[in-house]
C-alpha cells in the first residue's frame, strides 16, 4: 500500500489518504513535514526540500538544507555560501550556506523547528527520512547525477514503518532512515556513537538468518543497478580530475576521494579487489561480481553515523533526556524502490530487537 507520494526518482512530495487514516499533521512546510500517529507512539517526519546548499527556491521558503548535519555560525554560513557552487562539499559538516544576514536567519529557524520535533521527553519513535527531498540541481563537474543524491523512497519506508509499528513505547527513540545506492548489505546500520555494538552484532547474526534468502530475489537486479551507474560517475571523476586513486583524489577534492573508497571498501565485501585504480580496473571488478549472495545487513560498514551523532551532539541530548537512543538505518535503494514492504518489516524488526 502506498503511503506517501514520490516522484520518479523517488523524490518526497506528501502523504497519501492511506497514511492519515492512523496520523495527524503537526506541521507542513515548504521543507519538511510532520505527521503524529493518533495513539502518539510513532512520528514521521520527512523533508521536501534539497539537501544541496544552493538548489532552492528563496522566494517560495524552499531552502537548501542538509539537515543531517550541524547548524552553522552567521560566519560559517557566509563563508560557504561565497564558495558556492564549487565549494559544494557532500562530506561537509554545516547544514546550509548563506548569502547575508537575513537568509540565515530564515534557514536558522527553519533547522530549530525541524528539531524541535526530533528533541523531547515524551516516549515516541522518530521515523525521519533527512534526505528525502527533490534535487533540481543540473549536472556539472562537482556532481556527476544530481538526482542520484535524493534518497530514493527513503520517506516512503520511514512512513511504513511509521504506519506498521504496533509496539507501545516507553522510551524516546530516533530512526533516521537513508537510502543509498552503494554495493553494500541490503540494509547498512551505523550506530551513531551511542548503540551497543556487541549487541547490534547478534540482531545482525538474527535478521541475516531470517531473511536471507528473501533478499537474493533482487540480488542480481541489485548489483546490476550498482554497474549501470557506476562506470559514469567513475567517468566523470576521472575526467574532471584526472585520476581515480583515492589518496591523490583526497588532495584535489574530498568528496571524489571518499566516493571511490567506498566503492573500493564495497567491492571488497563482494571479493573484488582493485588492484589498479583505473576505468579498466573498476569495470573489471564489477565484470566479476557474477552470482555472489548479497548481504541482509551490516553494521557500521558504509556509515557508522559518529560523525553526525557529534554534530547533533546526540550524546548529550541523551544526557539531559531528550532522547533514549537512536540507530541511522542507510537501505540499498534497488529493495527500497521495488520491495519497500520487505525493508520496512526488516527495519522494524531491528527495532524490537534494539530497543524493545
Amino acid at each position: 500500500m502506498k503511503l506517501v507520494y514520490e516522484d520518479g526518482f523517488g523524490a518526497f512530495s506528501g502523504v497519501r489518504a492511506a497514511f492519515l487514516k492512523k496520523f495527524v499533521p503537526r506541521e507542513v512546510n515548504p521543507n519538511f513535514e510532520v505527521y503524529d500517529s493518533v495513539n502518539g507512539y510513532n512520528r514521521f517526519i520527512a523533508v521536501k526540500s534539497s539537501r544541496i546548499p544552493d538548489d532552492e527556491d528563496l522566494a517560495a521558503g524552499r531552502f537548501g538544507i542538509d539537515f543531517n548535519r550541524a547548524k552553522p555560525t552567521l560566519k560559517e554560513a557566509l563563508q560557504y555560501g561565497s564558495e558556492l557552487p564549487r565549494g559544494y562539499k557532500w562530506t561537509g559538516n554545516i547544514a546550509f550556506a548563506a548569502l547575508n544576514r537575513e537568509e540565515f536567519d530564515k534557514k536558522c529557524a527553519v533547522w530549530d523547528n525541524f528539531y524541535s520535533y526530533i528533541w523531547g521527553s515524551t516516549p515516541q519513535t522518530i521515523w525521519v527520512a533527512p534526505h528525502s527531498g527533490n534535487v533540481n540541481r543540473t549536472t556539472d563537474d562537482i556532481i556527476a547525477i544530481p538526482k542520484l543524491m535524493i534518497d530514493t523512497c527513503s520517506a516512503g519506508v520511514a512512513a511504513s514503518c511509521a504506519f506498521n509499528d504496533k509496539n507501545k513505547v516507553s522510551r524516546r527513540v530516533m530512526m533516521p532512515v537513508h537510502v543509498t545506492g552503494q554495493l553494500g548489505a541490503l540494509i547498512n546500520l551505523g550506530d551513531l556513537g551511542v548503540v551497543d555494538r556487541e549487541k547490534m552484532d547478534i540482531v545482525a547474526k538474527k535478521i541475516e538468518m531470517k531473511y536471507h534468502e528473501r533478499v537474493q530475489v533482487l540480488a542480481d537486479e541489485f548489483k546490476q543497478d550498482f554497474c549501470d551507474k557506476t562506470p559514469r560517475i567513475l567517468e566523470h571523476i576521472k575526467a574532471n580530475r584526472g585520476t581515480l586513486n583515492p589518496e591523490e583524489l583526497y588532495k584535489i577534492r574530498r568528496d571524489d576521494g571518499f566516493t571511490i573508497e567506498l566503492y573500493i571498501k564495497c567491492l571488497r565485501l563482494y571479493g573484488q579487489e582493485i588492484k589498479e585504480f583505473t576505468l579498466s580496473g573498476f569495470k573489471e571488478a564489477l565484470h566479476n561480481l557474477g552470482r555472489i549472495d548479497v548481504p541482509v545487513i551490516s553494521n557500521n560498514f558504509l556509515y557508522t553515523g559518529l560523525n553526525v551523532g557529534k554534530l547533533l551532539k546526540l550524546r548529550e541530548k541523551m544526557e539531559k533526556g531528550q532522547m533514549h537512543s537512536a540507530v541511522l538505518i542507510e537501505c540499498a535503494r534497488v529493495y527500497a524502490q521495488r520491495q519497500p514492504e520487505l525493508v520496512s518489516e526488516m527495519i522494524l524488526d531491528i527495532k524490537r530487537e534494539l530497543f524493545n
